[in-house]
């Protein structure tokens, strides 16, 4: 069973019929599934590109949460900073580099240990989960036989929720900062601990 480690918030908490990935059912036959709590982790990824006009995009630098949820993005700021300045980049040039920006939610199940910190960032928690893809398929209907009416699907490794480009080196500093802050206004999950605390008792 793999296990991730994550800084990530969980969006939501989805109750499913699971069955191993593996299982060899027999045709007829009732299927007894796992029925568990699944936890989906919202995560942001954010890949600098650079365009030019005559030529197809090129994909640069990728960037994770390593630093908290949505960091992805500010790591990917200070990489499109660093070559705006490289190349002598303007809002007018025909070059440019711009952030493209995917949101998405991974299945994983809990588990009870311990937040833990590292040395590169002291204010970030991080927790261990396992993944539930790969090894865990899910079922619709338990304790009934598999046919065209109960089907059994793969439970995806990650589900793609938005895709953005975001800070554009043709925009001025303020237009980009701006785009900026309105999809993290968009994609905050601010209380979400707490209610996710609540619907748990």
């Amino acid at each position: 069973m793999k296990k991730i480690l994550s800084c990530c918030p969980v969006a939501s908490i989805e109750s499913m019929h699971l069955i191993p990935a593996d299982f060899q059912f027999q045709p007829g036959k009732p299927v007894s599934a796992l029925k568990t709590q699944v936890w989906w982790l919202q995560e942001s990824e954010s890949t600098v590109c650079m365009r030019d006009a005559s030529q197809p995009i090129q994909f640069l630098n990728h960037y994770t949460d390593r630093e908290g949820y949505l960091s992805s993005v500010d790591q990917a700021i200070r990489d499109c900073t660093h070559l705006c300045k490289g190349y002598e980049l303007k809002t007018t040039s025909t070059e440019s580099v711009f952030i493209k920006i995917d949101i998405t939610l991974t299945p994983v199940f809990e588990l009870f240990s311990q937040e833990v910190k590292f040395s590169w960032d002291k204010k970030t928690n991080w927790r261990q989960y396992e993944v539930v893809s790969n090894d865990w398929c899910q079922i619709q209907y338990p304790d009934h036989p598999i046919s065209t009416h109960n089907v059994v699907k793969p439970v995806k490794n990650k589900k793609l929720v938005d895709n953005e480009v975001i800070w554009h080196s043709n925009q001025s500093i303020d237009q980009a900062m701006e785009g900026v802050k309105a999809f993290k206004e968009k994609w905050a999950l601010n209380g979400l601990k707490e209610s996710l605390t609540e619907r748990k008792k």
